[in-house]
This record gives structure tokens, C-alpha cells and sequence, in this order.
């Protein structure tokens, strides 16, 4: 259209951008400090012009091409992916930590000491057979380690427990977050077909997409509407445009029995034949086999967990098998020559004897019977028996090893393991913190450049009305004051 009425459309056009322009640029202000909030940017372009003939192309004004969010898609999957490798490392080095204080090495109330303690009261029974107050402290001091050896046993089997139902507390959150996901897809999908590009729901898609890769290792596929079309964990797909698979925690397997807490959910645990999982202890049921396959997270807040859990399992068992070699090795010692019974009871449990070591109940109710000669009736003054058991503990096994130093490897595996979390924690922060501030001076707002941009939108909106005013003025005086 020419004319004034052209020029007054061209006017117009330019208000109604501004202005869009102008609330682009206060959103952006009233976001600053909204965690996970991308910039938005208004896209303008020039509207179709019309021609005329002799003179050529006149413009039409402006209009908004669209909305869009300042974004940089391979920095924030980057983002997603150094998240999930701290927390994995974050929650690995917080368990171990826990179970470094268990073993409380070195100090003088840990087991290294107390090994000493009951060396030198073997030692010194050696020396004086007979001394009534020796036995009693070969007894006492061996029964204070026991009860130390218990109380370990006890904690770390907890700390195993805690850190289990902290995976099936996570994988319980994990599939909450993943449902929220879900949702929000069909809400891009519903409001692309709409309103077109869904730039805030595409930021809180992004900050679910981070909330989850802290809990596992996650990738992700995108469709046309910003939808995330599909969503592995691992490698196992959990989440598309139109299915949900919830992962579930294998509890336990005995008797061929196995208990599943489905979803995560500690309250809905139901019981399966052993035959019907394929493998554990993070699983998704298969819908056609009636089967529950196997997931593996290897990162992320559950793969610490499931990592820590492995760890403590291994220390377990060699801590153990370390208790399990001593006392055998000293009920022989003691045992030699017909002396009657053994020094420690193992208990019956050959998976827990940690956990169930005892002095002999007889010994304890009477250190007077302790026997510290050779043989059924030894000589007075003889102390060689107590010898023996004392020269034990410097002894080596078939593994060129003492108790001691057994010992001390099982702390000092911890120890490394450990040591080398805490380290990998510092680094991938580190590497997480260069990359968030990248995003950030990406799609962070920028106030000084918020306001540029208000100060020149709000010149262009008052250029227009401006215009706008004189087109007005013009028909004025060509409607009222010309003619007869």
C-alpha cells in the first residue's frame, strides 16, 4: 500500500516490534539471577516490499521473525556430561571416606595398636607362665579387640546397607525427574504447534536434562519441537515420545527369591523368582520376555554409589578373610600340642566371622585356664607355647605377608581409591566450573547489554510514534483543510 496509509502501516510495524523487542529485553532483566535461564534475542526482519513502476521497490516495515533463545547446544551437553562424571566421583570419595574413618587408621585406639597390645601381652606371658594378672591381660586385651573387630565389621556392613538404599533413594528421584521430562515434553510439543519455539520450556528441559545427568551417565536425542525423542541411560533407551520405562533396584536374591523395589520405591517391593532378572542390581522390566533386564550406570550420583557399594563389598569380604586367617592361624598355634579347645570362637557364619569373633567363652569366665606351656601338662616357668602365638604376629603367611601388613593393605587400598576420588572430584569440578561459566557468558544475561538494548528500542518506538504523529498530522490537513 502507498501513500500515507502505507506509511502510517510502516509506522505501526515498527511500534508493534519495538515493543515486542522492548519486552524481550525486561524479561531478560527480570530473569538475571533465574538459575538456568537462557538470554532471548528478538530476530527482526524487513517486511515484503511492493513495487512501483518507474520507481522500484518501496519497504513495507518490519516485523518479528521470532524469539530465540542464546544457547549453545554442544557446551551444555558437554555441561551434562562433566556434571555426571563429578558426581560420580563426589559420591565415590564421601563412602570411602566413610569407611576410611571406620578402619580410623592410624590412631591409639585402632586395630594396629591393639594388635600390638596383644602381642606384648603374649609376649610378656612368655616370660612369666605362671603370673596370674598376665593371663587375664592376654584375655581382656583379646577381648577388647574382638569387640573392636565386631563393632568394624558391624559398621561397614551398615555403611554397605546405607549406601544401597541410597542408590534405591536416587534411582527413586532419577525416575521422578524422568516423569517430570515426560510431561514437559508433551507441554513443548502442545505449545510448538501453538505458539511456535518454546524458549522457557526449553530452559527448564535443559535443567532437568542437568538435574539428571548428576544422577547417572545420560544421552539424549532431540526431535524438531525441542522435545528430548529419546533418552538412554547407558545404553538401555528409557525414554522416547511416547513410552517411559522406569528403572528398578534389585533388594535382594535368596533361596532362588529375589526382591525388586519397583520404580526405586522402597514400599512397593515385590518378590520374583531369581530366574526372571538378568542380572542387577539396577534393572527395567521387559514388557516382552515378562523378564527384568539389567541396566548399567556407570556415572552420575548412582554410579558412585553402585561403585562405593562394589568397593566396601571387596574390603568387606578381605577384612574378613584377614580376621578369618589370623584366628585360624593363632587356634593353631594355641591348639599345638594337645592343649584343649581353641583360643577364638569363629562363630558359624564363614561369610561373618569379623562380625562374630569371640574370645572362648571358658577363658573369658576364667583367664586362669589360658595355657602358656607345650604340651597337656606343661612345666612351671614354661612359656613357650605364649612364644609361639606371640612370634606369630610377626610371622609371615604363604603370601609373604603378617597380619599387620594385611591389614595395612586393606587400608591402604581404601586409602588409594580413595585418594584418587577426591582427586578426580577437584579436577572435574575444575573442568565443570570452566564449562558452566562458558554457558554463562553464552547464555547469561548481560544487564549492561539488556539496557543498551532498552535505551535503543525505546528510541525506535518513540522515532515510530513520532512518524505515526506526522502521518496524522498530514491526513489532518489533507481530509479538513483542503477542498472548498
Amino acid at each position: 500500500m502507498s501513500g500515507l496509509f502505507g506509511t502510517l502501516n510502516v509506522a505501526t510495524s515498527g511500534l508493534n516490534t519495538s515493543q515486542i523487542a522492548l519486552q524481550t529485553s525486561g524479561h531478560n532483566i527480570s530473569n538475571t539471577t533465574t538459575d538456568g535461564y537462557s538470554r532471548q534475542r528478538t530476530n527482526l526482519q524487513t517486511t515484503n516490499p511492493y513495487t512501483i513502476t518507474g520507481v522500484g521497490q518501496v519497504g513495507t516495515g518490519v516485523k518479528v521473525k521470532d524469539i530465540t533463545r542464546v544457547v549453545d547446544d554442544f557446551v551444555r551437553q558437554q555441561t551434562r556430561e562433566a556434571n555426571s562424571m563429578s558426581k560420580f566421583y563426589e559420591e565415590k570419595a564421601d563412602a570411602l571416606g566413610q569407611l576410611e574413618d571406620y578402619f580410623g587408621e592410624p590412631s591409639d585406639s585402632a586395630l594396629l595398636k591393639q594388635m600390638n597390645t596383644i602381642y606384648d601381652a603374649w609376649s610378656k606371658l612368655s616370660s612369666n607362665p605362671e603370673l596370674g594378672t598376665s593371663k587375664t591381660l592376654v584375655v581382656e586385651n583379646s577381648s577388647t579387640f574382638t569387640t573392636t573387630l565386631n563393632e568394624m565389621a558391624t559398621n561397614i556392613e551398615q555403611l554397605k546397607s546405607d549406601v544401597d538404599t541410597s542408590v534405591a533413594n536416587s534411582v527413586y528421584n532419577l525416575n521422578q525427574r524422568i516423569a517430570e521430562l515426560e510431561t514437559l515434553n508433551q507441554k513443548i510439543a502442545d505449545n510448538s504447534l501453538t505458539a511456535g519455539t518454546s524458549n522457557d520450556l526449553l530452559d527448564q528441559r535443559d535443567r532437568l536434562l542437568k538435574d539428571i545427568s548428576s544422577m547417572a551417565d545420560i544421552s539424549t536425542t532431540f526431535d524438531k519441537y525441542g522435545r528430548v525423542s529419546e533418552l538412554k541411560v547407558g545404553d538401555t533407551k528409557i525414554l522416547d515420545t511416547d513410552h517411559r520405562i522406569p528403572m528398578s533396584v534389585v533388594m535382594s536374591s535368596v533361596n532362588g527369591s529375589t526382591q525388586i523395589a519397583v520404580e526405586g520405591d522402597r514400599t512397593k517391593v515385590v518378590t520374583i523368582q531369581s530366574g526372571d532378572v538378568n542380572g542387577g542390581p539396577l534393572v527395567v522390566y521387559n514388557a516382552e520376555t515378562g523378564k527384568y533386564d539389567q541396566i548399567t550406570v556407570s556415572k552420575g550420583q548412582i554410579g558412585g554409589q553402585l561403585a562405593a557399594s562394589q568397593e566396601i563389598k571387596e574390603r568387606y569380604q578381605e577384612f574378613n578373610q584377614f580376621v578369618e586367617k589370623m584366628a585360624t592361624k593363632m587356634n593353631e598355634t594355641y591348639g599345638d600340642n594337645g592343649n584343649n579347645g581353641p583360643f577364638f570362637d569363629l562363630g558359624n557364619d564363614p561369610e561373618n566371622i569379623a562380625k562374630n569373633l569371640k574370645v572362648n567363652a571358658e577363658l573369658q569366665a576364667d583367664p586362669s585356664k589360658l595355657m602358656a606351656g607345650m604340651g597337656t601338662n606343661p612345666n612351671a616357668g614354661d612359656g613357650r607355647l605364649a612364644k609361639n602365638v606371640a612370634l606369630s604376629f610377626s610371622a609371615k603367611d604363604e603370601q609373604g605377608m603378617t597380619y599387620a601388613e594385611h591389614y595395612n593393605d586393606i587400608i591402604t587400598k581404601n586409602g588409594i581409591s580413595k585418594l584418587k576420588a577426591d582427586n578426580t572430584v577437584k579436577a572435574q569440578q575444575t573442568v565443570l566450573d570452566q564449562l558452566e561459566n562458558q554457558d554463562a557468558s553464552i547464555s547469561g544475561v548481560n544487564i549492561n547489554e539488556e539496557v543498551s538494548n532498552v535505551i535503543r528500542f525505546s528510541q525506535a518506538f518513540q522515532a515510530n510514534a513520532r512518524v505515526l504523529q506526522t502521518v496524522s498530522e498530514m491526513l489532518d490537513t489533507l481530509i479538513n483543510r483542503t477542498g472548498a
